[in-house]
């Protein structure tokens, strides 16, 4: 019994000193590391250009514009020509073609005259007629004339296309100039041209008869 008060004795002094007894002050806390630096933020890259374009050509001069100083520019060539479409041909055949030109020149106070040229020619072969000769009241004494050019063609189907150019009269008077292609029947007779004179009231007839000589 006594045991047992002796240790609660002690157990209580015990428990007074460990109350009484100052207590140990707490650790100072470590210091906080020091927050690293911020990073140093990077320019941003300024965006990648495209490259320049080329400069463009200067547009070509207009060709009439004249260049700085004494220098021009050289004409421009004239355009070529459009093709003209040949005539259809037929070839030649082996016959020789009478051509005859009458010339009737009537009215007025004067008689009636009438002048006649010939030409035989082969087909696609041409031939001329030159007639002149004075005759009174002429100007200065100029000739009268009848002059015949003439062309024969002859077609497939027997016709003949005749090419004709007539000077008839006193140069640079009583004058009368025809040109003509007609297409003839072998051995018809067809008039051609008719003109009055403005100044005699003469009248002039020109008349064609084409014959193939078979």
């Amino acid at each position: 019994m006594k045991k047992l008060l002796v240790m609660m004795i002690i157990a209580l002094a015990t428990a007074a000193v460990s109350a009484q007894a100052p207590e140990a002050p707490a650790a100072p806390a470590a210091p906080a590391a020091p927050a690293p630096p911020a990073l140093r933020a990077r320019p941003a890259r300024p965006p990648r250009q495209a490259p320049p374009a080329p400069p463009a050509a200067p547009a070509p001069a207009a060709p009439n514009a004249r260049r700085s100083g004494s220098e021009q520019a050289p004409p421009l060539p004239p355009p070529a020509p459009a093709p003209s479409s040949p005539r259809p041909t037929t070839p030649a055949q082996l016959v020789n073609i009478r051509i005859d030109v009458v010339v009737t020149e009537d009215g007025g106070t004067a008689p009636q005259t009438r002048k006649t040229a010939t030409l035989l020619l082969a087909d696609r072969q041409g031939g001329s007629v030159r007639s002149f000769g004075r005759r009174e009241g002429t100007i200065n004494g100029a000739p009268a004339r009848v002059n015949v050019d003439a062309f024969p063609m002859v077609e497939r189907d027997g016709r003949v296309r005749l090419q004709v150019t007539l000077e008839y009269g006193v140069a640079g008077a009583d004058d009368t100039s025809v040109r003509v292609e007609p297409l003839l029947e072998s051995g018809k007779t067809i008039v051609v041209s008719q003109s009055t004179n403005p100044t005699s009231d003469r009248r002039v007839t020109v008349e064609l008869t084409a014959t193939v000589l078979k």
